[in-house]
C-alpha cells in the first residue's frame, strides 16, 4: 500500500492541478457551443511539438514547449477572428477543419522520423505517471495565474454572446497556454477528458457557475482517483485507464440524473430496469444470431460469459476437447506470468536507477518474444477446439441464448400468459 502511495501521490496531485482549470474551461467551452475546441488546439500544440521533435529538440524541453505555444496562439487568433462567422457556418465547423488539418501535418511529419510512432503515442497518452515536482512547480503557477485573470477579466469572459474578437483571443489564447502545457503532460486524449466529462457533469446538476464548478471537481478527482488506482492495481497504461474512468463517471451520473432531480424514484427505477432488460435482450438475440450463423468468428458476449463462469464450457465442450481446452489454457497463463515477470523486472530496474545494459535488454527482448509465440500458439489452440465444439453446438447453445432472451424481455411473461388465458377463454365459448 505504501509502494502504492509513494508512486501514484505526484501523478494524483498533477492530475488535480488538471482537473481543477480545465473544469472551468470546460464550462466556458460548453457556454460558448465550441466543444471540440480543446481537442483542436490540443492537436495544434501536438503539430508545434512534432515539428520541434523533428529539428532535433528533446520532447519535453523550453523550445518544444515555445513551438507547441506558438503554434496555439497562432490557432487562438483564428478562432478568435473569425467568431463573426458563426452566424452563417457554425465555428464547430472551423473547428473541425483546424483539428483534422493539425493531425493529418503531424502524421506527415512523424511518417518521416525513426522514432514517430513513440512520439505519436507520447502526444496521445502523456506521461502523468512520470509526473514530478518539476511538472507541479510548473503548471501550479501558470493555471493560479491563468485563473487570476480569468476571475479579474470574468465580466467580460463570461459574456459569450457579446465578446468581440479581442476578447475572445484573451479567451482563446489563455485556455491556449493550459492546453499546451496539459498536452505535454497528459496528452491530447486524456486533456480532452479533463476539459469535458466533469464540466458536462457540473452543468448537467447545477445551475450556478459555482456549484457546477464544484460538482465538476469532485466528480474529476473522483475519476481520476479511480484511474490511477485501477492502472496500478492491473497495471494498466495510465492515460487510457483514467480516460475510461471518466467515461464511467459520466455514464454513472446519467444513471443518477432522473433520482437526483426529483423525478418519482420507483417511477425512474422501473424505467431504467426496463431499458436494461430491453438492452440485454437485444444484445442476446444478435449474440445468439450470430453464434448460428458463424460459430467460427468471435462470440464477444458467449467468451465474456465463459470468463465470468467457465462451467459454461461445458454445454458444448466434450471431455476430450474440454482437457485440451485446459491444458492450452494453463500453458498459455504460465507463459504470460513469465513474459510480465521480466518486464516487471525491467521496469523496476529503470524505476530504481539501475537500467539495464543494451546486453540484458537484448536478452530480455529475446525472452519476451519466445514466449509472446508459445502463448500465441497455446491461444490458437484454445480457439481451434472451442471454434470446432461450437459449430457443432451452435443449434442447441443458440436456441438456449434466444430462449434465455425472451425471458428476460419486459413484458415476456404477462404477455404469454395473457395469451395463454385469451386462447383458453376462446375454446371454452
Amino acid at each position: 500500500m505504501s509502494d502504492a502511495l509513494a508512486l501514484l501521490a505526484l501523478p494524483l496531485a498533477a492530475t488535480l492541478c488538471l482537473v481543477g482549470i480545465h473544469a472551468y474551461f470546460g464550462i466556458q467551452v460548453l457556454r460558448r457551443n465550441v466543444i471540440f475546441v480543446d481537442l483542436a488546439l490540443a492537436q495544434i500544440a501536438a503539430l508545434g511539438a512534432t515539428v520541434a521533435f523533428m529539428l532535433g529538440h528533446p520532447a519535453l524541453g523550453a523550445t518544444t514547449y515555445g513551438y507547441s505555444l506558438g503554434f496555439t496562439l497562432l490557432a487562438s487568433l483564428l478562432l478568435a477572428f473569425t467568431r463573426q462567422w458563426s452566424g452563417r457556418i457554425p465555428q464547430e465547423a472551423l473547428i473541425g477543419v483546424i483539428y483534422v488539418v493539425a493531425a493529418a501535418a503531424a502524421l506527415l511529419l512523424i511518417d518521416r522520423a525513426p522514432q514517430g510512432g513513440e512520439h505519436l503515442k507520447q502526444i496521445l497518452t502523456g506521461s502523468i505517471l512520470t509526473a514530478g515536482w518539476d511538472e507541479i512547480a510548473l503548471i501550479v503557477p501558470l493555471y493560479l495565474a491563468v485563473a487570476f485573470v480569468h476571475w479579474l477579466l470574468r465580466a467580460r469572459l463570461l459574456a459569450a454572446a457579446e465578446l468581440d474578437w479581442r476578447w475572445e483571443f484573451v479567451f482563446y489564447a489563455s485556455f491556449g497556454v493550459v492546453v499546451t502545457s496539459s498536452v505535454a503532460l497528459a496528452g491530447v486524449l486524456l486533456v480532452f477528458s479533463f476539459l469535458i466529462i466533469p464540466a458536462t457533469i457540473g452543468v448537467l446538476y447545477a445551475e450556478r457557475l459555482f456549484q457546477q464548478l464544484v460538482i465538476a471537481w469532485i466528480a474529476g478527482a473522483a475519476a481520476s482517483i479511480v484511474g490511477l488506482a485501477s492502472s496500478y492495481a492491473w497495471n494498466l497504461p495510465t492515460g487510457a485507464a483514467m480516460v475510461c474512468a471518466f467515461g464511467l463517471s459520466l455514464a454513472a451520473a446519467g444513471v443518477l440524473y432522473p433520482f437526483a432531480r426529483g423525478a418519482s424514484k420507483t417511477q425512474a427505477a422501473r424505467r431504467m430496469l426496463a431499458a436494461l432488460r430491453w438492452s440485454a435482450t437485444l444484445v442476446m438475440l444478435v449474440s445468439a444470431t450470430w453464434l448460428i450463423v458463424a460459430p467460427r468468428v468471435d462470440q464477444p458476449l458467449l467468451d465474456a460469459a465463459e470468463l465470468a463462469v467457465p462451467a459454461l464450457r461445458s454445454l458444448y465442450l466434450d471431455e476430450r476437447e474440454a482437457e485440451l481446452y485446459q491444458d492450452a489454457s494453463s500453458h498459455a497463463e504460465r507463459y504470460r506470468r513469465d513474459a510480465e515477470r521480466l518486464n516487471e523486472f525491467e521496469a523496476r530496474s529503470r524505476f530504481e536507477g539501475k537500467p539495464l545494459d543494451d546486453h540484458e535488454l537484448r536478452r530480455i527482448s529475446s525472452f519476451l518474444k519466445s514466449y509472446n509465440e508459445m502463448r500465441r500458439g497455446e491461444e490458437f489452440v484454445m480457439r481451434e477446439v472451442r471454434s470446432r465444439a461450437r459449430t457443432r453446438a451452435r443449434w442447441i447453445v443458440g436456441a438456449l441464448a434466444i430462449a434465455l432472451a425472451l425471458l428476460i424481455a419486459p413484458g415476456f411473461f404477462t404477455k404469454a400468459l395473457s395469451a395463454l388465458h385469451q386462447k383458453r377463454s376462446q375454446a371454452e365459448s
